[in-house]
């Protein structure tokens, strides 16, 4: 058990690279920010994407419980079965995205599943599991209408003990070697998957934290910068008065250049300054 621990966590770990990858990238971070029925089919797509990669790098054990050394599980023999971090990926969507992206992840995983065993009918119940996985996780989904909420990762963390679990209850109900397999692969994969979604969680979490403690700062220099902008226009707006307007702009900011003006049509009222010009 021990070694299989140790691959379980390697394939998580990758997971996890995965995620801090994901979440450096500007448009995934929209995706959770703007919730939009087609922003919301993204997401299921890019956490599908997770969840067969989870499929791909499972780990294949034989009817004796002897692990098969396998790269990339293209396919699985029949008879065998597999320990992967599916879940995990299906959870977070979930949790991330609501009961819909949540469903359909848990769908393309689970029939990815059963793809791999060349449509086998003892793997049906893949898809079942991994969909009502998708929706219950799902229901615990957390939506905002002004910033996009991440739950705490130790929520996650039991959230996923219990969808792990759940899916423990499949397999010994409806695999081929029932509860022996279970008894094998059950502890790794409940605990390490579930430390996965919180790690994934926490990832998440720092980083929006991180985006919104930015955003204040930068609002209370422009608050700061607007309270000391409003005596210099007190007698209208002059030449002298812009040009210590500009000089206070290019105080709080990183601009090269600053022009100030009326915006009026006719006789309208205009003045630029480099930094340069000022310093």
């Amino acid at each position: 058990m021990g070694e299989l621990a140790f691959l379980i966590a390697e394939r998580v770990g990758l997971i996890i690279l995965l995620a801090f990858i994901l979440v450096n990238i500007r448009p995934f971070r929209r995706l959770l920010l703007d919730a939009t029925p087609a922003n919301l089919f993204k997401l299921a797509l890019i956490f599908s994407a997770f969840a067969i990669i989870s499929n791909l790098l499972g780990i294949e054990i034989d009817p004796d419980n002897h692990i098969m050394r396998e790269t990339i599980l293209w396919h699985v023999t029949p008879g065998y079965s597999v320990a992967n971090v599916r879940i995990l990926a299906v959870t977070v969507a979930g949790i991330v995205g609501g009961p819909g992206v949540g469903g359909l992840t848990g769908l393309v995983a689970g029939t990815h599943r059963m793809m791999q065993e060349s449509w086998a009918a003892d793997a049906w119940f893949y898809i079942v599991s991994s969909t009502l996985i998708g929706i219950l996780s799902g229901m615990l989904y957390h939506k905002n209408q002004r910033h996009f909420v991440v739950m705490p990762p130790w929520q996650g963390f039991l959230i996923s003990l219990v969808m792990e679990s759940i899916q423990m209850a499949f397999v010994g109900l409806f695999s081929p070697t029932h509860l022996k397999l279970v008894n094998f692969i059950a502890l790794p994969m409940i605990v390490i998957s579930s430390t996965g979604t919180a790690f994934f969680l926490m990832i998440l979490s720092l980083y929006f934290r991180q985006e919104v403690d930015t955003r204040a700062v930068q609002t209370r220099s422009v608050m700061k910068l607007a309270v000391k902008t409003l005596p210099a226009f007190r007698h209208g707006l002059q030449a002298e008065s812009a040009k210590q307007v500009a000089s206070l702009i290019l105080e709080y900011t990183d601009f090269d250049a600053v022009g100030i003006g009326n915006n009026e049509k006719n006789a309208g009222l205009c003045w630029s300054w480099q930094r340069s010009s000022l310093s």
